[in-house]
């Protein structure tokens, strides 16, 4: 069996190579083309994703979310230095997104790969002060932020509320050995949610890393 971590390693090794900015980690094509099967567009809402990185899932999600008068809210503090979250194998994630930053900003990095979109509502701030308001509506929600289980456990909750009926919820880093904290957290709100879930899938990206998505009933 292939090792992530191994996988994951010789991708930032391959990064310092050259001097490209990464697409993203997940693997977004898939989460779109499950967004397509479910037709979730002719659901009554809006995207949003918290942990946005560099922009390159945001710029998919708002391409798909454009061609039917939908918003993609996009949260994320922009600040790697923040994430002290430490992986089992070592590796930090704020030297995860060092390595694909490469000394830019990542804020300036996700600026510059989101402009041209004026669906991309973005909100730069930690996801533990975010709020929306109660008529808020979501479609689909992608979780990939801080993967220590307590912010795990509040993402979820800033968007599952909001979820209209038939819409998703995905969180990426499922069942991935060197964040379990993500894992933990996951299956602990499954478990609390068991009877508002209509659907568990889990759906494998980039590096062999695991998406779970939740539909709600």
């Amino acid at each position: 069996m292939s090792n992530p971590t191994i996988k994951f390693k010789r991708a930032l090794r391959d990064i310092f190579k050259r001097n490209v900015p990464a697409d993203d980690f997940v693997g977004y094509e898939k989460l779109v083309a499950f967004i397509k099967k479910r037709s979730l567009q002719r659901l009554d809402g809006d995207v949003i994703e918290i942990g946005a990185f560099m922009g390159g899932g945001t710029v998919k999600l708002a391409e798909f979310a454009s061609k039917y008068g939908k918003k993609v809210y996009a949260i994320d503090t922009f600040e790697p230095g923040l994430d002290q979250t430490v992986s089992k194998s070592g590796i930090t994630a704020r030297a995860v997104y060092d390595a694909y930053l490469e000394g830019r900003s990542m804020w300036e990095v996700y600026e510059e790969t989101t402009s041209g979109f004026d669906n991309i509502i973005t909100i730069r701030e930690d996801s533990r002060k975010i709020k929306f308001a109660r008529e808020q509506k979501f479609i689909f929600g992608f979780i990939d932020g801080c993967h220590q289980e307590a912010f795990v456990t509040n993402d979820f909750y800033i968007v599952w509320p909001h979820l209209v009926s038939g819409g998703v919820l995905g969180l990426h880093d499922y069942k991935y050995h060197d964040w379990p904290e993500v894992t933990q957290a996951v299956d602990k709100l499954i478990d609390r949610h068991r009877d508002e879930i209509g659907e568990i899938h889990e759906v494998q990206g980039k590096y062999d890393i695991l998406s779970v998505l939740l539909v709600k009933k």
